[in-house]
């Protein structure tokens, strides 16, 4: 197993878009989806050619970028930014079809019913198909023989199939003999394990279970050594200006009830409840922080960047958001001035 993983050191900057392939994953609702595409809008606005590509029967690139359909061929959806969704069926065709004489066949094979029942009792037949798809958009060049893609950010499913995909090597190790699905497999999880091309970031929430799940998944990467950290970004962070001034709120409530005026009253109250979920906020940051720091230490492996990303209120982003969201994923902002 490589321990490539282990020779990282955090990214800082624009740094992270120097990567070919950028990981994201996360415990679902913690906006994931849109870290990534807010970063590769980043990406383009700084003249790279970035790909999104959302694994799994979802529809979140569709709904971010405002257009009618992301299919499993790349397309343009505005921003400099491409994108394109790899669903097992899709993959599992492209990969018969570059083993069987024609893709027509190949999906004659698939949509056969009794092949169809053996394909999904395969073991991780899926994530193989998928692979191959990702391997295909790594070896694509532009007419200058350059990368076509820089960087590919692949938008993983929920953390249970992310860890599936990131360990596939030992999920096929004592399946698999000798061959083209083999060493296309070992292909791409070299590539993984290569630090300096490959980085897995992980998207949370300031909450007690999001950070929870975080750490346990961090702990299993770790130990695998299967792929470097680049990020761990903390979504959602709520600041409300308040910070320092939980006295004066305390005294303007009180003297709102000595003086019988209850909508001051009420808005000191509510003043200290946005004080209490941002002191809560801060208290899961801390915990993950010193969390991510352990587990490191008990590995020998350098602690990942935590980013803190601002709580946007809009209930659909628009264009500025997306890049104000990107710009701010890409600082290092510390821990300790949230």
């Amino acid at each position: 197993m490589p321990a490539a993983a282990h020779a990282t050191s955090p990214t800082t900057g624009s740094e992270l878009l120097d990567h070919r392939f950028l990981l994201f994953t996360g415990k679902g609702g913690v906006g994931k989806s849109t870290v990534t595409a807010a970063l590769a809008i980043e990406a383009a606005t700084q003249g790279r050619s970035p790909l999104v590509v959302e694994l799994g029967h979802r529809a979140t690139m569709r709904s971010v970028f405002g257009v009618d359909e992301v299919g499993f061929t790349p397309r343009a959806v505005g921003h400099g930014v491409h994108a394109m969704s790899v669903e097992i069926d899709q993959a599992v065709v492209e990969y018969m079809a570059q083993h069987v004489p024609s893709r027509r066949l190949a999906r004659a094979i698939v949509g056969n019913q009794v092949l169809e029942r053996l394909f999904r009792a395969m073991p991780a037949v899926g994530e193989i198909a998928t692979v191959n798809a990702l391997h295909r958009l790594e070896a694509e060049r532009d007419g200058r023989g350059r990368p076509r893609w820089s960087p590919i950010l692949v938008d993983l499913d929920a953390t249970g199939h992310a860890l599936m995909f990131l360990e596939l090597r030992e999920v096929v190790r004592h399946l698999m003999g000798a061959g083209p699905m083999r060493r296309l497999i070992d292909e791409m999880a070299d590539l993984f394990a290569d630090p300096q091309r490959t980085r897995l970031n992980l998207v949370t929430l300031p909450d007690e279970l999001p950070v929870t799940e975080t750490l346990e998944l961090h702990a299993r990467v770790a130990s695998a050594r299967s792929v470097g950290f680049g990020r761990v970004f903390v979504n959602r962070v709520p600041r409300s200006g308040l910070r320092g001034h939980e006295a004066m709120v305390e005294r303007l409530r009180q003297a709102a009830q000595q003086g019988g005026d209850a909508e001051l009253r009420a808005d000191a109250e509510l003043a200290q409840r946005v004080l209490a979920a941002e002191t809560e906020a801060r208290r899961q940051v801390e915990r993950l922080t010193q969390g991510l720091r352990r587990q490191s230490a008990d590995g020998g492996g350098a602690v990942p960047a935590v980013v803190l990303l601002p709580r946007l209120t809009a209930a659909r982003m628009q264009l500025e958001d997306l890049r104000r969201l990107g710009r701010a994923a890409l600082g290092s902002t510390p821990t300790e001035d949230a």
